[in-house]
This record gives C-alpha cells, sequence and structure tokens, in this order.
C-alpha cells in the first residue's frame, strides 16, 4: 500500500501512515510500526517548521529498523507556512534530499521518506535521528579542530558542484539573488530603527555608518553572490546545523537543515561560518589558515581559474551580509526569546569585530 496522505503535523502521524512511509524506501520489510511517541522539539526556535522526534515500536525485530527519527513539516502558524512557501522552503529541502544529499560525501540523515504537494502547500519529511552525535552551539562556538573539519567538508561539498552543468536545470533550488530574496533589502529598512534602539548602543560611529550603508545594498551584494562561478549554497551554514561525534558516538560531522539552500557564490558559507560562530579571539588566530584551507581544497578537487586573491575578497564581502541576517534578526525578535537573543548578541559582536578587522567596509558595492 502506498499512503497518499501528507500529515500537516506530529499530531495527524499514525502507526499505519508510518509503516507505509517506511516501506516506500524499503526501510521496513516485513514489521509494523505497532506503536510510536512524537515530541517536539526545538519549540520556539523554528518559525517556519516543526521538528519532531519519533519513537517507534514494532510488532517483530527487523535489523536496520530505525528505533527513532526526525520528523519534519510546515510551520503550525499559517504565517509561518506563507513565508515557507513563498520562499520554497519545504519544497527546496525535500528536493535536496530526493536529488543531491545521496551524490556528495557531506554526510547529511539520511532520508526514510519524503512527500509533497507543492499546491496544497504540504510536505512531510522523515530522517535519520543523528544521536547520540552531538549538535553544535553557535552561542558558545566551536574549538579550532571543529572549525578546520567544518570548512574541510564544506570546501569538498562547494567543489562536488562547482559550476556544475546540471545547476542551471534546478530551477526549484533558486539563485541566491532571486526576486524573493531581494525582499531582504526591505526587510532590513523595516528593522532598521527597532535594531538601533535596542542594540547598536555597543557600536561605533563607523560601524554604525558601515551597517546603514549594508541596508541600501543588499541587493547589490545578493548580485555579487550570484556571479559566477557557482555552486550550492548551504545558506545557514552555522553550529547549530552541524553535529559533531560524542562521547557516546555518532557520525564524525553532519550538516542538517537545508531549506534556504540556494546557486550562488560557495564563499559566502565560509564567511558566514567562520566570522559569524567562531569566537573573536579563535577567528582572529585562525581565520587566514581557515579560508587557505577551504581555497586549498577547492583547487585539490579540481576547481580552476578562483585564485586565492579573489577568494580572500570575496570572503570579506560576505562578512558584511551577516549584518541582513543579525540586524533583520535582532530588529523583529521576539525579547522573551533568551536563546534568541544570546544567539544574536553574540552573532553582532562577532560579525561587526569581523568587518572591522577585515575592514570589508571599503567592499561595499554601492
Amino acid at each position: 500500500m502506498k499512503t497518499t496522505h501528507i500529515p500537516a503535523g506530529p499530531e495527524q502521524l499514525s502507526a499505519d501512515w508510518l509503516t507505509d512511509a517506511l516501506r516506500q524506501n524499503g526501510i521496513l520489510g516485513r514489521a509494523k510500526v505497532a506503536a510510536f511517541d512524537a515530541a517536539l522539539i526545538g519549540e520556539g526556535a523554528g518559525f517556519i517548521g516543526q521538528l519532531a522526534r519519533v519513537g517507534l515500536r514494532y510488532d517483530r525485530d527487523e535489523p536496520g529498523a530505525p528505533r527513532t527519527l526526525i520528523a519534519k513539516f510546515p510551520a503550525a502558524t499559517e504565517g509561518g507556512r506563507e513565508i515557507g512557501n513563498l520562499f520554497r522552503f519545504y519544497e527546496r529541502e525535500i528536493r535536496f534530499y530526493e536529488e543531491i544529499a545521496r551524490r556528495v560525501e557531506l554526510r547529511t540523515p539520511k532520508r526514510y521518506h519524503s512527500a509533497m504537494d507543492v499546491g496544497r502547500g504540504q510536505y512531510v519529511l522523515l530522517l535519520e535521528d543523528l544521536a547520540p552525535a552531538r549538535v553544535g552551539d553557535q552561542v558558545a562556538g566551536c574549538s579550532l579542530d571543529e572549525a578546520r573539519l567544518a570548512v574541510s567538508e564544506l570546501a569538498k561539498f562547494h567543489a562536488a558542484w562547482w559550476q556544475h552543468p546540471e545547476l542551471d536545470a534546478m530551477d526549484w533550488m533558486l539563485v541566491v539573488d532571486d526576486p524573493v530574496h531581494q525582499s531582504a533589502e526591505q526587510s532590513y529598512a523595516e528593522a532598521w530603527e527597532p535594531f538601533v534602539e535596542n542594540f547598536a548602543g555597543g557600536l561605533s560611529k563607523e560601524m554604525l555608518a558601515i551597517a546603514e550603508r549594508v541596508g541600501d545594498n543588499v541587493i547589490n551584494l545578493l548580485h555579487g553572490f550570484a556571479d559566477e562561478p557557482r555552486t550550492i549554497m548551504h545558506g545557514d551554514y552555522r553550529l547549530d546545523n552541524m553535529f559533531f561525534a560524542g562521547p557516546a558516538g555518532g557520525p564524525e560531522f553532519a550538516v542538517v537543515d537545508w531549506q534556504i539552500t540556494s546557486r550562488g557564490r560557495g564563499i559566502f558559507d565560509l564567511a558566514y561560518f567562520v566570522c559569524g560562530g567562531l569566537q573573536p579571539a579563535l577567528r582572529r588566530a585562525h581565520e587566514m589558515e581557515l579560508v587557505r584551507l577551504y581555497h586549498d581544497i577547492l583547487l585539490a578537487r579540481g576547481v580552476k581559474g578562483y585564485d586565492f586573491d579573489r577568494c580572500l575578497r570575496e570572503y570579506r564581502t560576505g562578512a558584511l551580509y551577516l549584518l541582513v541576517y543579525v540586524v533583520i534578526s535582532l530588529g523583529t525578535l521576539d525579547t522573551a526569546n533568551e536563546r534568541g537573543v544570546a544567539l544574536f548578541h553574540a552573532w553582532l559582536d562577532r560579525a561587526t569585530t569581523a568587518i572591522l578587522e577585515l575592514d570589508a567596509g571599503e567592499l561595499m558595492p554601492g
């Protein structure tokens, strides 16, 4: 039996539906899901999606059958679903897992089942639970060894899709300067006053002027990131979306959350990770090493015509765009979300420090 129903959230899951879904991709053979429990995870952190950990119990033993899995659904709120559908976030992630994840060496969760009805805005994704791997912490930062690992795996992934002949046909994966992405310039303008009023008190006049100019150049920056050579960008390559082997095991490294993956300049992912995720002292001491590591791996994996000076210049420009994420987020953030406030305060400090130390303001396109 092939299931056609797409549950809207974890409350609509059933043992029969889970059995059918897991059988479609050969995850289950003779066993059936006899019972299950589902618990929301990341509540309050995800505006455009619902995430649940599902524990499974079967009517018989079956080697390899997952005991837990992660189920992803569209947002529970109408506003969140509208944003997810407008930007095609749900479709992008499902198609990434269906068409791309299995073709690259970058470790991602295994896809157990996926289904979507784009016209109705219905989506579901069942993924491997990466536990006992340890999820990264964007607020705390990471070690140098973890940074090297994340940069190395990113470079291998970018190299695999560098100017790939299939990129142009991936119309479901938006180019980074697609008109729907350009709406970030208006969002930045709307968030600017509350951001300045509540969070910009610690910024120098120089940094505040740079941040204001970024607001006038969001689209110009996006155009730059859309230029060739293109690859697949993760778009949110931060520690909260990375898993590292923990004391009890798990994969050495894995990356999740591919909802905003785009076609464009991969260097942005590097700047986003290093300038936004590393504590300033660690970044300052090892930044050039990490940028060279990224560039060296690109060349070793066959990328041509991309010299280090260009790589470094684009990395510095990428640091500027971090402010778009930070200003919009802090200018619209519910201050009751303590983790969110801590996250974007840390991001603001790291991004502004990096921008000044890299003299990135001189690369402003407008």
